[in-house]
């Protein structure tokens, strides 16, 4: 059955999508993209998803695009894509990806945007992280660009592939001056004689949209939420480790040798809110 993608509003193909080789996120990472979960017949979490989008706009000098001017419309639009593709999985992967239009070199011709986006099942992933380690060879650093994922992940490349060789199943990645950061494809959080703890975005992190649901979720149950610069050892501490982003919230059993609870009260508390926004 032939895959299909919506190019700018175009349905095609996924055989008749192709870039040339003057694209500008080809040629110059001139763009970045957003990954968000479709469930229950809905984009979960999608004003805030929508929200973090035009701030990547705004930050880079990019134009709006209409396809996401009416959230609605794009949420019936990604309903479509999914049953063009015949997709019935109970969770769907989305992926905008948006990349200013062809022209210029460094400096663009253009301020408009080409938007594309797919749809995939998302893979089952273990509730519980079993093995996570510390990754120190590059660092994530602060920047204007650094709260969106872009095309430019040669560091989040390069520790999944440190993570490959030393057998983890995730790592924890640090900022220039050894503060925890956030792991490969999530926020990191842990529970400390019940008070939250997460690495502040001036770490590096991404903006995280589990991330922003879970202060929200946190508010709402009154927990003292400490987001600042940490040390290795101040996660080492913890009573209970996890991970968050828009696919859930995961424990994190081991790093290195230090073995840490697989649950805590608090956690299905969490879920229950951010799973029900």
């Amino acid at each position: 059955m032939p895959e299909y993608l919506l190019y700018n509003s175009q349905l095609i193909s996924k055989e008749e999508f192709n870039l040339t080789y003057d694209n500008r996120a080809f040629q110059y990472n001139d763009g970045f993209f957003d990954t968000l979960i479709y469930t229950q017949e809905r984009i979960r979490f999608l004003a805030d998803h929508m929200d973090r989008i035009r701030q990547a706009l705004k930050i880079l000098g990019m134009n709006y695009p209409a396809i996401l001017s009416d959230t609605e419309k794009l949420a019936q639009t990604v309903a479509e894509l999914i049953q063009e593709n015949n997709l019935r999985t109970e969770l769907i992967r989305v992926k905008v990806n948006i990349w200013r239009k062809t022209g210029g070199l460094f400096t663009p011709e253009s301020d408009d945007v080409d938007v594309l986006i797919s749809v995939k099942p998302q893979n089952i992933i273990p509730p519980l992280i079993q093995l996570a380690g510390f990754y120190e060879e590059l660092p994530n650093r602060f920047t204007p660009f650094s709260f969106f994922k872009g095309p430019y992940a040669l560091h989040y490349v390069q520790a999944s592939l440190a993570k490959k060789r030393a057998g983890l199943d995730e790592m924890i990645l640090l900022d220039e001056q050894g503060n925890i950061s956030e792991c490969l494809v999530a926020n990191i959080f842990w529970i400390k004689n019940n008070r939250l703890f997460t690495p502040a975005l001036e770490t590096g992190c991404i903006a995280g949209i589990m991330r922003l649901n879970i202060f929200r979720a946190a508010q709402m149950l009154r927990l003292d939420v400490q987001e600042s610069f940490f040390k290795q050892t101040d996660l080492l501490a913890a009573d209970f480790i996890f991970t968050s982003n828009v696919t859930g919230l995961r424990p994190i059993l081991f790093v290195g040798d230090q073995q840490f609870a697989s649950q805590h009260a608090l956690l299905p508390q969490l879920e229950k809110l951010v799973l029900a926004g």
